[in-house]
Parts: C-alpha cells; sequence; structure tokens
C-alpha cells in the first residue's frame, strides 16, 4: 500500500470505497465541468449534486477534498478555449485511471498542481505531428490516435515515446 497525503485515495487503497463508488466519483469528477463554459462559476455542490450513489459519512469529506481541488483546478481556466482543453484532459484522466495508468493520487497531485498554478496543461501542435486534421481535435483525441497507432504497430517508438510524454503530462508516472 502506497501511503498519499490525500484521504480520498488512501481510503480507495484500503478497500473502504468500492470500485462501483469511486468509479463514479471519477466519472462526476470528468463530467460535472462540461456543464459549464468556463472555470469561474463551477462549485463543490455541483460535483456532489451529479453523484448518483449515496456518500458514506467517512467518505465524504475526502470526496469533498477531491472536488475542492476541482474547483480550484477549473478556475485556472477563466476563458472558455483553455477551460475546454482542461475539460478534455480531465476526461482523458478518468480514462487512463480506468486502464490503470494513472493512479487516483497521482491525479490529485495533478489537480494541485493545476490548482496552484505549477502545472500546464500539455501543448501540441498536432497539425504538425500528424497533418490536416478535423476542427476541434484535442489531446484526448491524440491519445486516441497514438493507442491507433500502437495496435496497428506496437514497436512504434514515435508513438510509444509521445504516449509515455502525455501520461507524464497527464500526472502518471
Amino acid at each position: 500500500m502506497i501511503i498519499t497525503a490525500f484521504k480520498l485515495a488512501s481510503l480507495y487503497e484500503q478497500k473502504q470505497i468500492t470500485t462501483n463508488d469511486m468509479e463514479e466519483i471519477v466519472r462526476v469528477l470528468a463530467q460535472a465541468p462540461l456543464l459549464y463554459d468556463d472555470g469561474q462559476t463551477i462549485q463543490v455542490q455541483d460535483f456532489v449534486n451529479s453523484l448518483e450513489i449515496m456518500l458514506q459519512p467517512s467518505a465524504r469529506p475526502a470526496v469533498i477534498e477531491l472536488y475542492e481541488l476541482a474547483v480550484q483546478a477549473c478556475r485556472q481556466y477563466p476563458n472558455n478555449s483553455t477551460y475546454e482543453q482542461f475539460q478534455d484532459a480531465l476526461g482523458l484522466q478518468a480514462e487512463l485511471w480506468q486502464e490503470e495508468v494513472l493512479t487516483l493520487a497521482m491525479w490529485m497531485n495533478w489537480l494541485k498542481q493545476i490548482a496552484e498554478g505549477r502545472r500546464t496543461l500539455p501543448e501540441y501542435h498536432f497539425e504538425a505531428m500528424l497533418g490536416a486534421l478535423p476542427d476541434g481535435f484535442m489531446i484526448h483525441d491524440f491519445y486516441d490516435e497514438l493507442r491507433y497507432q500502437l495496435e496497428q504497430n506496437p514497436s512504434n517508438d514515435w508513438a510509444m515515446q509521445e504516449r509515455d510524454r502525455l501520461y507524464a503530462a497527464m500526472g502518471a508516472k
């Protein structure tokens, strides 16, 4: 067991929160910000109200801590385009968590760093890397493209390097 500063990650590691409940908590983390055009008005209660589970009293403060980090991170993106990129990053992180590439503690640490302004979203020049792309191509699409390329050719060095770089930018490893 890894010792973590985040209570929710500890509770989950200790199996005091079920996998189904954690999946719901993560689903809301990734989806609640989609209800807003920028990161300035979302509140912790917006996350909590979106949950389709009843939180155990022992887990509630830990879940609130996660959503407080998310709100603070949202505040770093006052305009629509950067907030949209942040939303996309949260969606990708939810997928990476499900794939067990990203732990909850890593994700919460990433959110904390974003909230404190110590980390920024990764910047890519996708068209220079991949050629002509559809409008709205973002980081989650890039991850899907990397996965596709690795499925077609598992020894594709470029795709492996970019995937590993993306993992690091998303807080994993």
